[in-house]
């Protein structure tokens, strides 16, 4: 089964949004302590550009994401800020 572009251009951007977000947060020991721990943030990327895609599908213009599709850019993304965050200390 392959990804049609716009289903790995949503991977791709959650993941980089995982790298910017470890970039932002690792060397600011404050923002580790708020209530939603950064790892949790690509959720709020990963809402966006799902409500974004979800218009588009339903007027055609782009294929639905699955969750499978959902599952490997959050997780992803949630690893990469962990991981950023675990190296800073």
């Amino acid at each position: 089964m392959s990804l049609s572009r716009g289903r790995l251009l949503y991977i791709a951007t959650v993941l980089v949004a995982g790298i910017v977000i470890g970039l932002i947060v690792a060397p600011r020991p404050n923002l580790q302590e708020l209530a939603v721990p950064p790892a949790a943030w690509p959720f709020a990327v990963s809402l966006v550009l799902d409500l974004i895609i979800g218009q588009m599908a339903a007027q055609g213009r782009a294929e639905p994401l699955t969750m499978g599709d959902r599952f490997v850019a959050v997780l992803g993304a949630g690893l990469i800020v962990t991981v950023m965050i675990a190296m800073a200390q």
